[in-house]
């Protein structure tokens, strides 16, 4: 499975792999195949669609990575002060990370 986050989290128990990528890499990975949406913000998938033309569901279900999944990883590289103000934050294109997230083993 693909998922597509705005936070690179552990799901559960088990080993992961995470590397940063360039906004190519992570456009690239866009547009390969399908992925599933864990977007919480409206503003974090209006910029992913800016880079990309990819416009993802906004999208707070919860995620649980098995063995062998990914995730394009999307994010702020600071925290927003005030979540409240999450809608008028306006980050700068130096502002995103982006990163690969995998599960290599399972602890379960």
């Amino acid at each position: 499975m693909r998922y597509l986050l705005n936070s690179a989290v552990i799901t559960g128990p088990g080993a992961y792999d995470y590397r940063l990528i360039t906004a190519e890499e992570a456009i690239a990975w866009l547009r390969q195949k399908d992925f599933a949406s864990r977007i919480g913000y409206p503003a974090t998938a209006d910029y992913i669609k800016s880079l990309s033309g990819v416009r993802p569901d906004v999208n707070r279900e919860a995620t649980s990575m098995q063995l062998g999944d990914e995730a394009l990883v999307v994010r702020l590289k600071y925290r927003v002060t005030d979540p409240g103000q999450k809608t008028a934050c306006q980050p700068e294109l130096d502002d995103w990370e982006y990163g690969i997230l995998r599960m290599i083993k399972n602890s379960a």
